[in-house]
C-alpha cells in the first residue's frame, strides 16, 4: 500500500490557458492513488489495483469496512454546464453508448460515488443509492459555491432536487471536502445516506 505523500497529484495537461485550468483531469490510477494516499495507512487496510474501475477498498472502522469506489474527475468544461457548476459523467464498466448503467452493490460492499476537482483539491460525494438505471455519460453536478466552501476547510453540504422519470422528486444531500478532510467527508456521507434510508 502506498505511503501518504501529502502532496496534491500532478494534473495532466500543460496548464496553459483558462480552458485547460478548468478541465484538468487525472488518469484513473492517479485518482485512485490520491484517494488512498489521502486516507493513509491508518485508515486503509487493503485496496485493489489503482487501474481497476471501480476500485475495492477495505477500510478501518468507523469508516465503512468494505467499499466499492466509483471516482471521477469533476470539471467545469467551458461551453458545457454553467460556470457555476462542476460535473462528473457517469459511465460504468461494460456500459456502452446508448445503454443504461448501474453501480455494483454486490458482495455487501458500500458503493461510494465521488468526484475530484484537481484545481481546488476537493472531493465530492453524491448519494450513490439515488442513482440507478442511468444513461451513458449522465451528468451529475455540484455547485461551485460548495466546492469553494470545502476548499476553505469545511465539510460542505448541498441539497439537490432529483426528478427521476415517472417517480416522485427526491432531495439529495451531497458532501464536499478538501483532501485533508477526506475521512470526515466519508463519515458524513454515510450519516446522510443512513438518514435518507430511514425515511424511506
Amino acid at each position: 500500500m502506498s505511503e501518504t505523500s501529502g502532496k496534491t497529484p500532478h494534473a495532466i495537461g500543460d496548464g496553459s490557458g483558462d480552458s485547460d485550468f478548468l478541465t484538468r483531469r487525472l488518469s484513473q490510477p492517479e485518482l485512485h492513488k490520491h484517494f488512498v494516499d489521502a486516507l493513509g495507512p491508518d485508515n486503509v487496510l487493503s485496496h485493489g489495483a489503482f487501474d481497476e474501475k471501480p476500485i475495492v477498498l477495505d477500510l478501518k472502522a468507523p469508516l465503512p469496512q468494505h467499499v466499492r469506489l466509483y471516482l471521477f474527475n469533476a470539471t467545469r468544461p467551458p461551453g458545457g454546464r454553467p460556470l457555476g457548476e462542476h460535473k462528473v459523467q457517469l459511465i460504468v464498466p461494460g456500459q456502452g453508448r446508448g445503454e443504461r448503467g448501474n453501480f455494483d452493490h454486490s458482495d455487501g460492499r458500500i458503493v461510494l460515488l465521488a468526484g475530484y476537482s484537481t484545481e481546488e483539491d476537493v472531493f465530492v460525494f453524491w448519494d450513490a443509492g439515488l442513482y440507478s438505471n442511468f444513461a451513458w455519460s449522465r451528468n451529475v453536478q455540484v455547485k461551485v459555491e460548495t466546492i469553494i466552501k470545502a476548499s476553505a476547510g469545511k465539510i460542505a453540504t448541498q441539497e439537490r432536487v432529483l426528478r427521476p422519470r415517472n417517480e416522485p422528486a427526491t432531495t439529495e444531500v451531497l458532501v464536499a471536502a478538501r483532501t485533508d478532510n477526506l475521512k470526515e467527508a466519508i463519515l458524513k456521507r454515510m450519516e446522510l445516506t443512513r438518514a435518507r434510508m430511514l425515511q424511506e
